[in-house]
């Protein structure tokens, strides 16, 4: 497996904060891998000499303060998570040295802050609500001294017995804390590779990749640039940047022509109450703006492999909609609208993305118009000259439960016949399965403990990648389902979160990641 950009701190995603050792040996960087911490903590310690991952500590809470000690290599966080009625932390010791990691849990109040008074005294600093219901979100705080000879071989027992007792009530004036000696990580992160003849920039999670017959990969992003373009060596050959106007990308997609010369990307403009998209097309030799094409609703693209594909209303608002659906649109490869689909009110739960599929399929949903849209039975359909045909249930037993959701699917064709592999994401978990096609009949399944979020086919394999806790590569066989192998997306002692996949023509898979890279693997 190989990183593209393989340049250093990738496992950092969106820098927070920066800390080094006393004895500049250690960098401690407070990250999350997307843009987004979830809640949860984390933070990726390296070796300035090399620069090169060490270790990983995540935290069971948001980060709120770290401080390396003095004169020791030891670290010190504090966290913090909850709501205006309860907050929970803990306090943290981390010896990068042996790894010795030194854990105390808090009960009923957060570590809001801590800082080191001199090589035997820590001082901490605990939230906790004010419960007050007719003017809540206040905190109070409270302070103690913790002193300890050698905070290498403090104890989880020592350090919570010397935190307990006695916290002082205090004021906090935050304007006036000591500034880190790191005030713009990002800035300090890109220097200290310069300084080594490397660059770092950060680089937001991978939302869309799409792998190009002549080697190079297509890249859509979560935020920062609209659309990147990476040589089969790892280069970025060119990029272009998000507009201006853009309201939200999130989920955004990609239509690569069948002579791939140019792509199609949805770009989402307007307000959270009237989303409307731009489908701009821009050539892949440069990067240079070729068309653009207006449209009323948020957008889902799918697309057949004689080149025909289709901008479905995508709409997800809450209560619902306000106005009826509009029809989704037919399109050519250079733009020209060919029919209009009466596909019917829509939300991400009817995401179903098919790759390398001859017809436009779409799921549809079934019952009234007083059943919630997510609630809805749901068909799988196919789109064609003489409208919409409906071919099978995506439920293929009732225990599913009624509020499926959609995901990946690839359209395939070998000895056990045509088929769809498809996820669904039931109330008992994610499933892969794999239908007959036209007529929908389950060949194999397999229900998973993780969300799949990409999948694709090249020969006889099937591959999908599983993200949450699994963070891998599933390669099974196409015909019968057989699991060939697991592999975990681990490389340089960190593993990936896989966003996307995408097989590209000599068998080579591209994976997009959370942590804003591509993973190329054979």
């Amino acid at each position: 497996m190989r990183l593209i950009p393989d340049d250093p701190f990738p496992e950092t995603g969106h820098p927070l904060t920066v800390r080094v050792s006393a004895d500049g040996r250690w960098l401690a960087v407070g990250c999350a891998p997307g843009g987004h911490t979830g809640g949860r903590g984390r933070i990726a310690v390296y070796r300035t000499s090399d620069l090169s991952l060490w270790d990983e500590l995540p935290f069971p809470q948001g980060l709120e303060a770290s401080a390396f000690h003095p004169a020791l290599p030891v670290l010190a966080v504090g966290t913090e998570d909850g709501d205006e009625f309860e907050l929970r932390g803990g306090l943290h010791l981390y010896e990068p040295e042996t790894r010795r990691r030194t854990d105390v849990t808090v009960a009923g109040a957060g570590v809001a802050d801590l800082r080191w008074l001199d090589e035997r005294r820590m001082e901490v600093t605990f939230a906790r609500p004010v419960i007050d219901f007719e003017d809540l979100g206040h905190v109070t705080y409270t302070r103690t001294v913790a002193a300890h000879d050698d905070w290498r071989a403090v104890t989880a027992d020592v350090l919570a017995a010397r935190v307990s007792w006695p916290q002082e009530p205090v004021e906090i004036d935050w304007h006036a804390r000591p500034k880190p000696t790191v005030t713009d990580p990002r800035e300090y992160l890109a220097g200290l590779a310069a300084e080594r003849g490397r660059s770092w920039t950060r680089r937001p999670a991978v939302v869309v990749a799409e792998a190009l017959r002549d080697g190079r990969t297509l890249v859509a992003r979560r935020s920062d640039t609209l659309l990147e373009c990476w040589s089969p060596d790892g280069t970025l050959q060119w990029s272009v940047p998000e507009p201006e106007d853009t309201f939200h990308r999130s989920g955004c997609r990609l239509y690569v022509t069948p002579d791939q010369e140019s792509v199609w990307i949805t770009v989402r403009v307007g307000t959270s109450e009237n989303l409307r998209t731009r489908l701009c097309r821009f050539a892949l030799a440069d990067g240079a703006q070729l068309a653009e094409i207006g449209l009323d609703f948020p957008v889902a693209l799918a697309s057949r492999t004689d080149g025909a594909w289709a901008a479905r209303d995508s709409r997800e608002l809450f209560p619902g909609p306000l106005w009826p659906p509009y029809p989704g649109v037919v399109l050519t490869p250079t733009g020209r609208q060919l029919a209009t689909l009466p596909l019917g009110e829509s939300d991400s739960s009817y995401d179903f993305p098919v790759r390398r599929s001859p017809q436009l399929l779409f799921l549809q949903g079934a019952g009234g118009k007083d059943v919630r849209t997510e609630l809805r039975e749901k068909w799988v359909v196919r789109a064609g000259p003489d409208g919409i045909e409906r071919l099978f249930p995506f439920a293929w037993r009732d225990a599913l439960g009624p509020c499926l959701r959609g995901g990946p699917a690839v359209y395939v064709d070998d000895a056990a016949g045509p088929g769809l592999v498809h996820t669904c994401t039931a109330r008992d978990g994610t499933h892969l399965v794999r239908r007959a096609y036209p007529d929908g009949a389950v060949i194999w399944a397999h229900r998973l403990g993780e969300p799949i979020t990409g999948l694709d086919v090249h020969g006889a394999h099937v591959h999908a990648v599983l993200a949450g806790g699994a963070r891998a590569l599933l390669t099974l066989d196409a015909a019968d389902g057989a699991i060939v192998r697991r592999t975990e997306l681990a490389l340089g002692g960190h593993v990936y979160t896989p966003t996307c996949l995408s097989a590209a023509p000599d068998g080579d898979l591209v994976i997009g990641t959370v942590e804003g890279r591509l993973i190329r693997t054979p």
